[in-house]
């Protein structure tokens, strides 16, 4: 009856250690968190496409966090942690990333990306990739990818059929300076202002119309304030995720392929996602009763050849911006 307690005993002790361990082996080794300021959009469906890839192929070495919405923080906040190490990958629209480098602004120049499909094919060119995985050696970053999120609207209070419909109207841009040059040669009266102030904004006529995606007016229901969203010529949101390069090193050569390889599936997937929901906001617009408007052909051209002067005069101040903007043009054309 000893032996047989002892028996026991060991086996009990040798299970105990078994399971210690295994749950040792288990436990995750690395926390990546990654974040973004919206919600139920392509940006999110593309972190979250990111983590079961990870989540799958990692074998629980690597914990993943999706925070949308700005749960860790705004946009410049986010990107600074990603440079700090404090944030493992943040996803934001191109524009948000041009006080790390610049040449992040090429990303919403006019004419470059004709369509969704065409604009995915110009970003994962590999000429492309080489040259934006160059934007963040020795600045404590890396581009991990690029896609294209939304087409370009503007809704305004008053109806914008033609470019003179805006000429002095009071407009929200994003803050990058293309943006503010273009709508400035176009005769409006451009200003830059945080998304969340926008509706209030144009439902107390302090401002006649705001410059964004589709798919964000749709989100935010700007339906509700106006019914007018007109579509810009060759103009779209790409969106940007930068990862911390310390955390690539320390997860390991393995791991960090992984990260890269479930990057490039989950672009994949976003293309065709992306598209169907930009459509998707399209109908949404329109099901509450909005109108989608486009300008004619020549004002259409017109814009564009403004838009694309503004392009040259604010990307000739930095001769690399400049560069990598011609580069651009000729890798689009590639794909038309």
């Amino acid at each position: 009856m000893k032996a047989k307690n002892m028996m026991a005993a060991m086996l009990a002790a040798l299970t105990g250690s078994f399971l210690i361990a295994a749950a040792a082996v288990a436990a995750p080794r690395f926390t990546m968190k990654l974040t973004t300021t919206t919600t139920n959009d392509a940006g999110v469906e593309w972190l979250n496409t990111l983590k079961k890839g990870i989540d799958a192929r990692s074998g629980g070495r690597i914990k993943v966090e999706v925070y949308p919405a700005g749960q860790l923080g705004s946009a410049p906040r986010t990107i600074e942690g990603v440079t700090m190490g404090t944030v493992e990958v943040a996803l934001n629209a191109s524009g948000f990333y041009e006080s790390l480098d610049p040449r992040f602004g090429v990303l919403s120049a006019t004419g470059i990306f004709d369509s969704m499909e065409q604009g995915n094919k110009v970003l994962s060119d590999p000429e492309i990739r080489k040259l934006l995985a160059s934007y963040g050696k020795s600045k404590g970053y890396e581009v991990l990818t690029t896609f294209m999120h939304t087409p370009v609207a503007v809704a305004t209070n008053e109806p914008f059929k033609t470019l003179t419909d805006i000429q002095g109207k009071k407009l929200r841009v994003p803050g990058s300076p293309l943006f503010l040059h273009m709508f400035k040669a176009l005769g409006a009266a451009p200003l830059s202002m945080s998304l969340g102030e926008v509706l209030p904004a144009m439902q107390n006529k302090t401002i006649d119309g705001a410059v964004s995606g589709n798919t964000i007016f749709t989100s935010l229901k700007f339906y509700d304030v106006t019914k007018t969203m007109t579509y810009l010529p060759s103009t779209h949101i790409a969106v940007v995720a930068i990862i911390n390069s310390q955390f690539l090193k320390t997860i390991g050569p393995e791991l960090s392929a992984i990260v890269k390889e479930e990057a490039r599936k989950a672009d994949e997937h976003i293309y065709t996602w992306a598209a169907q929901d930009a459509d998707n906001a399209r109908k949404v617009w329109e099901q509450h009763g909005g109108k989608s408007l486009t300008l004619d052909a020549p004002d259409a051209a017109r814009f564009v050849k403004l838009a694309q002067e503004s392009a040259e005069a604010v990307f000739s101040k930095n001769p690399q911006e400049k560069a990598d903007y011609e580069i651009f043009k000729a890798v689009a054309q590639k794909y038309r």
